[in-house]
């Protein structure tokens, strides 16, 4: 399996930093679109969060355009497992229906299905809410053709359209790999040890909001109205989770 990294031409530390991670592994550097070329804007995403779902993208694009019938997809700034090779060298454990494989952990709170046995006494297992990040991940085919449509015309975040707080109602077969084998460096400066200190090539942000007194009342009370839609959908998901699929809240560790 092919492991395509996605790198800004201006972060070489990054490169040098993730190339010593992945040696041993076939692996191809996905140079990124770089938001802070483009001009600022009002829609509800902003330039950076918009070049990150193109450099995506492109690597699926790369992906598609061989034969492989998975590929991994990783961002520049993670640690790993020194087990990580192993499931990026073989393919036989990975479920034939899956969209995608998440490989990282961001230790926010999700809910997973029963496990079934993955390499080197880890387990998958079907995940049915929302994981942040789009750090470390597989790809099938058919989930990057899916992911290049969800991805069109983008009203959400890459990791949001890969992850997204329904997978199940989206219909899309993603599965977390527990534990996760790979984290990003701020969680592992959090939760291991001292990182490499990278800084969010994409915490920046645009103009949140209209100009003038009433378009921008006009933004804030759609804004908040989107938010409590959100949130009632997110309270009825956790119910059914919790009563009907019997799941629990956990965090995913990284070993």
């Amino acid at each position: 399996m092919k492991v395509y990294y996605i790198n800004l031409d201006r972060a070489p530390e990054r490169r040098v930093h993730t190339e010593q991670m992945l040696q041993g592994v076939d692996f191809e550097r996905v140079a990124a679109v770089d938001g802070s070329r483009n001009p600022p804007t009002k829609k509800g995403l902003n330039r950076f969060q918009i070049a990150c779902i193109d450099s995506h993208r492109i690597a699926w694009r790369k992906f598609l355009a061989t034969p492989d019938s998975f590929a991994c997809f990783l961002e520049d700034d993670l640690h790993f497992s020194p087990e990580f090779p192993a499931f990026v060298i073989g393919e036989y454990w990975i479920p034939a229906e899956a969209h995608a494989v998440k490989l990282d952990s961001f230790y926010n709170v999700v809910m997973v299905g029963a496990q079934s046995p993955a390499p080197l006494g880890r387990g998958l297992a079907r995940l049915y809410t929302r994981h942040e990040s789009s750090a470390a991940y597989i790809l099938s085919r058919r989930g990057a053709e899916t992911f290049l449509r969800l991805s069109e015309n983008p009203t959400r975040p890459v990791d949001y359209i890969l992850f997204p707080e329904d997978p199940i109602g989206e219909r899309l077969n993603v599965f977390q790999l527990t534990p996760a084998v790979a984290v990003q460096d701020s969680r592992y400066e959090k939760h291991h040890a001292p990182g490499a200190n990278f800084v969010s090539a994409i915490a920046r942000t645009d103009r949140p909001g209209p100009d003038g007194f009433l378009p921008r009342l006009w933004f804030k009370l759609k804004r908040e109205t989107i938010r409590v839609v959100h949130d009632i959908g997110r309270a009825r998901r956790y119910l059914v989770n919790r009563l009907f699929r019997r799941l629990k809240p956990e965090v995913i560790p990284f070993r």
